[in-house]
């Protein structure tokens, strides 16, 4: 038997033409890039019809599609037949992504394989050419310039502004030798990946417009969740907004952020914040592909934003505002039809200190829990110097033996039940008057007491001595 006859490019025993893997992984790559190309640049934005090839539009975007189609199918070079201009720009330049190269360094590359290939190639020679001929994509971002204490974004009333109205400080950088504002240099820049074009850019591929509909007929019927379809938030989106879910190609998105550190894995000294979103309404092999998850924001450092988050969210909050509230018009090229493309923010995904500062919640102190709020069962321990929580108990059923086991918890028969969970009406009512100071700009941490008891107001306290609560944690610490 011969073993290599398994491999399917050497399947040539019953008449079949013998093509070698690589040609076969170059003809996929033309015809990806092409259909990517496609997909960019078929339909014009202002009538939202195809255009025909052979008939320039009033505009004049007949012509340019014609001169950038036959640039998408010019060979590399006379004769070649495993690469195309274009398909030669994506792979050179996923390279330069993947490997980090600068653009002097990438420019030394691309003059280098330039003198390689024969003198009539049409590769072109540097990187700012390149970013020139992929901005028919429209996959570029906007640059944002923000404060250095992150107290506010240069935008809209600020966009003109050289100082920040907030704390003052410099929307430049100075110079630390001269000490001259360098105009023009930002000191912090927020980037800004706009996600309005990208969801319109989803619907010109017939086969992602098919995709983004498996939702509305793949619902679970045997009681399994295999898909966030499935689950009582999707149902419950589907009851209070029904005019919503009518439309299947209507977007359900999933925001998840947190900090890594780009520079150095042990490195704590710049904490870099990128803002993603998932796409709910593709199939579950597809959902959670790393070509399909959205960045959209890329929040610099070097410090993390905290609770400052919402200033850098912004862009992003009026976008999907936008699309919530009035909805934005699209091609379908499935159904080959323009309708009114809306979406749905239907949960964040991160931790718990992430969480904190993406809700606006407490996560520690004496109201640690987003749920109870001001009815979080919490103790300050005076030698730990820290909040012990212990009134879990008071989920118990009345009748629950543990009620009452005293020396397996905190020396106490649990008599209490269970807090109500705060709805968003009361969370509303309660920050409705809130003041949301952002920046930090002169601002300092409280230095906690030792003798202070933090944590225990007057009606909170309890008897429990400072031994009692040396004792607790001791028998926590063993549990």
């Amino acid at each position: 038997m011969d073993l290599s006859y398994r491999m399917k490019s050497h399947w040539n025993k019953h008449g079949e033409k013998q093509e070698s893997g690589e040609k076969l992984d170059n003809e996929a790559t033309k015809d990806e890039t092409y259909n990517l190309f496609q997909a960019a640049y078929f339909i014009d934005e202002e009538l939202v019809q195809p255009i025909p090839i052979n008939e320039p539009s009033e505009h004049g975007h007949g012509d340019e599609f014609i001169r950038r189609l036959e640039e998408a199918q010019t060979p590399l070079y006379p004769g070649c037949e495993s690469y195309t201009k274009l398909s030669a720009i994506v792979d050179l330049y996923g390279l330069k992504g993947k490997s980090g190269l600068s653009s002097k360094h990438f420019n030394e590359l691309l003059g280098i394989i330039k003198r390689m290939l024969p003198k009539d190639n049409v590769l072109l020679d540097s990187a700012a050419s390149i970013k020139s001929f992929l901005k028919i994509f429209d996959m570029g971002y906007e640059k944002i310039h923000a404060c250095v204490n992150d107290c506010c974004l240069f935008r809209k009333k600020y966009e003109e502004l050289d100082n920040c109205p907030t704390c003052g400080a410099s929307r430049w950088k100075i110079n630390k030798r001269s000490k001259e504002i360098r105009k023009g240099v930002p000191v912090k820049v927020l980037r800004y990946f706009p996600i309005i074009p990208r969801f319109k850019r989803m619907f010109r591929s017939s086969q992602m417009a098919k995709d983004l509909r498996w939702h509305f007929d793949n619902k679970s019927t045997y009681g399994k969740m295999r898909h966030p379809v499935d689950s009582l938030a999707w149902d419950l989106v589907n009851d209070k907004w029904p005019s919503f879910a009518a439309d299947p190609r209507n977007l359900r998105l999933g925001l998840s952020t947190d900090g890594f550190n780009s520079f150095s894995i042990l490195s704590s000294k710049y904490s870099c914040w990128p803002v993603m979103l998932v796409n709910y309404n593709l199939p579950p092999m597809l959902c959670m592909k790393k070509d399909n998850i959205m960045l959209t924001l890329l929040i610099p450092g070097p410090k993390q934003p905290g609770n400052d988050i919402d200033i850098y969210l912004q862009p992003l909050v009026d976008d999907l505002q936008l699309l919530w509230e009035n909805g934005v018009e699209a091609y379908d090229a499935f159904s080959k039809s323009t309708f009114n493309l809306k979406t749905m923010l239907m949960w964040t995904i991160n931790d718990f200190p992430t969480y904190g500062n993406l809700a606006g919640c407490s996560t520690k102190g004496r109201k640690a829990c987003p749920i109870c709020g001001k009815n979080t069962h919490h103790r300050w321990l005076r030698f730990s110097k820290k909040f012990s929580y212990m009134g879990h108990r008071k989920f118990l059923k009345p009748s629950h033996p543990y009620r009452r086991k005293k020396s397996w918890f905190d020396n106490s028969v649990e008599h209490g039940s269970k807090p109500r969970a705060l709805t968003g009406h009361n969370i509303s009512a309660v920050l409705n008057d809130f003041p949301n100071d952002f920046g930090k700009g002169g601002d300092k941490k409280r230095k906690r007491n030792n003798n202070e008891n933090d944590g225990d107001d007057d009606e909170d306290e309890d008897d429990t001595s400072d031994i009692d609560n040396q004792n607790e944690l001791t028998r926590w610490n063993h549990k």
